[in-house]
């Protein structure tokens, strides 16, 4: 099927999904949460290292989607599942960048060490997970940064690793701080947008 096809698929089903949380429809919201990823994986080649590992990362993001779904609810399987999908975008970014440039880590980590000192007070017996977590996705959204020239395309994945990250800290927040109304429905938007723009990366030959 045309991607342009799948694509148009892929803002429906998430569409769906956010219906399902406004309405509090378990059954829809089961159906539809999965549906994303699955779509691009099958959107998705895998003719080349980068997209290999791209590819790999959905498959454990579609895993930890159906972990965390509200009927299974299964935070740390989820969050493992995860992290490891993250563990694999780095490698794909190392494979079109693979300079440490550890200079350039810095204004990253300061930013995870603010996230840690931030959470740590409402994280109780979660800090550690959540400490690894960290620094996972934030050496993510780092190694994303330095192969954004790679080509004309990129910085795609960049945009999509930081929107990640505001998904992931807005999940944080609503589950160990505080929860506000729509929470879910922002945490799913910017999660499946960061999804399609580290896809989007992919899409050039």
């Amino acid at each position: 099927m045309n991607n342009k096809i799948l694509t148009s698929i892929y803002i429906i089903v998430a569409t769906v999904f956010c219906y399902a949380v406004f309405i509090d429809n378990d059954i829809l919201r089961t159906i539809s949460k999965p549906l994303p990823l699955i779509l691009l994986l099958l959107m998705s080649k895998i003719d080349n290292s980068y997209r290999k590992y791209i590819f790999i990362g959905f498959i454990f993001s579609l895993i930890g989607d159906i972990f965390l779904l509200k009927v299974i609810d299964l935070f740390i399987p989820g969050l493992v599942s995860f992290l490891i999908a993250h563990i694999f975008y780095i490698v794909a970014f190392n494979s079109r960048f693979s300079n440490l440039k550890l200079f350039s880590s810095i204004p990253f980590y300061l930013i995870a060490v603010s996230l840690t000192i931030f959470f740590f007070p409402y994280l109780g017996e979660m800090k550690i997970p959540v400490f690894i977590y960290i620094f996972v996705i934030i050496s993510m959204v780092w190694r994303a940064y330095l192969q954004r020239n790679y080509n004309s395309i990129a910085y795609f994945a960049f945009i999509g690793a930081v929107l990640f990250v505001l998904s992931d800290t807005n999940i944080a927040l609503t589950k160990f701080v505080t929860d506000y109304d729509y929470s879910k429905i922002i945490t799913i938007v910017l999660y499946w947008t960061a999804q399609y723009f580290i896809y989007k990366s992919t899409t050039k030959a």
